[in-house]
């Protein structure tokens, strides 16, 4: 069975209920050995660490994302050092900008945020997972200015151009995970971004439970499947399991096996999280 590594995942989250555990058994059954799951807002942490504490697979994550920028104490940025203290096993994310979502923090704040914890990662040498929506000029701009990462970037459902694609990749540490979302680019976007990532750079992910592949999508749509709140039934979910179809997806663009694709990834995101392959 091929080895695969989700590398960005949100297990934590109110969708999946308390079905967490058989959700991780799922993904571990379709080859999924491990998971990097990734906190938001100082409210979710505990749940992430929680998750992690009972499974093993499970690597946690802690970090600001863009879209609960305005609801952050004063003490965030302490509060979330003391936390990667704590645990030397932990990546910091979900951090970034999103300039496409209505009711965020204003950009400048966001990219302040989002530099003050690019510099907590570089200090701590903890890998960064990172979320960029419609902000890619300015995330370009950042992250050459606070490069390189040794400790890893990984730069989470990347949906950038093939030209800010190969200027990132020049940096030391720029990793890029592909998710479901990514493929709603179009073909003429998609084709050129992906085959501008080093296989030494590619990682995969799901981004559960949301980031369902576009076909996917209209499968469920065709069969007219009622959403539930049972996890179980829900079939609109995302779950880990489904880093296989995007390993898929990959590697036919890549033109590339799927084994040797599987492989680099799993590999790529070990070195990341700092686990053993």
């Amino acid at each position: 069975m091929l080895r695969l590594f989700d590398a960005h995942c949100h297990l934590q989250d109110e969708r999946f209920g308390c079905n967490a555990a058989k959700v991780i058994q799922e993904a571990q059954s379709a080859g999924v050995q491990k998971l990097a799951c990734n906190g938001c807002w100082e409210g979710d942490w505990e749940k992430v660490l929680n998750i992690a504490r009972e499974h093993e697979a499970v690597i946690p994550n802690f970090g600001l994302h863009p879209w609960w920028v305005k609801d952050r104490t004063s003490g965030w940025l302490n509060k979330l050092r003391e936390q990667l203290l704590a645990h030397p096993e932990a990546g910091l994310g979900e951090c970034g900008l999103d300039h496409a979502k209505a009711g965020t923090a204003g950009h400048e704040v966001q990219a302040e945020v989002f530099s003050q914890q690019l510099h907590l990662g570089s200090q701590l040498r903890r890998p960064v997972s990172v979320h960029c929506v419609k902000a890619f000029g300015a995330l370009s701009d950042i992250v050459h200015k606070a490069g390189p990462f040794p400790a890893g970037l990984v730069l989470h459902s990347w949906a950038g151009s093939a030209e800010v694609t190969r200027q990132l990749a020049r940096i030391e540490g720029v990793y890029f995970s592909i998710s479901g979302h990514t493929f709603n680019l179009s073909d003429k976007k998609l084709t050129p971004m992906l085959q501008q990532v080093p296989l030494d750079r590619l990682l995969l992910e799901t981004d559960s439970p949301d980031g369902l592949l576009p076909l996917q999508k209209r499968e469920i749509s065709k069969q007219k499947t009622v959403t539930t709140d049972d996890p179980d039934e829900n079939e609109t979910l995302n779950k880990p399991a489904n880093v296989r179809a995007v390993l898929t997806l990959v590697s036919s663009i890549m033109h590339a096996e799927e084994d040797r694709v599987a492989e680099s990834a799993f590999r790529n995101a070990c070195k990341v999280f700092g686990v053993s392959a």
